[in-house]
């Protein structure tokens, strides 16, 4: 498995228990009367678990799935695979933290750019590897 495979799912993990420890506060706080502020805490729970995992193990799947290049490098160019994952890891924290902390909506709006330019970055690294069946590498002795 090549490395930023491995780098994007074990962030994904971490996005995983991180959402999933908001999700249980919010469901022991609801079992038990607590009055927590449930629309800040619920967007970021969302957040975490939508762009911060999804997304993220995704991503980390299809890179280490998706045929290899015929020639040169077999997964393409890595610049874009790292700038997909600072731009997605700086826009689940912006559009996350922003929306729990009630900060202004440029940075969630800043945030939601970042993941987008995070998808596309992906993209362009993505598509060129599209390929018939069959077509590319031929298998090593």
């Amino acid at each position: 498995m090549p490395a930023w495979s491995v780098r994007l799912i074990r962030g994904a993990l971490v996005y995983l228990v991180a959402g999933a420890m908001i999700g249980a506060m919010l469901l022991s706080a609801a079992a038990r009367g607590v009055a927590v502020p449930v629309g800040p805490a619920r967007a970021l729970h969302a957040e975490l678990l939508l762009f911060g995992w999804l997304v993220q193990f995704t991503m980390g799947v299809a890179y280490w799935m998706m045929p290899k290049h015929a020639t040169g490098p077999e997964r393409g160019p890595v610049a874009p695979i790292v700038a997909a994952w600072l731009l997605l890891n700086a826009g689940v924290w912006l559009a996350g933290l922003g929306q729990a902390l009630l900060w202004p909506d440029p940075v969630v709006i800043a945030g939601r750019a970042a993941e987008a330019g995070a998808v596309l970055a992906f993209a362009v690294n993505l598509v060129p590897r599209v390929k018939a069946f069959g077509a590319g590498r031929s298998p090593s002795p």
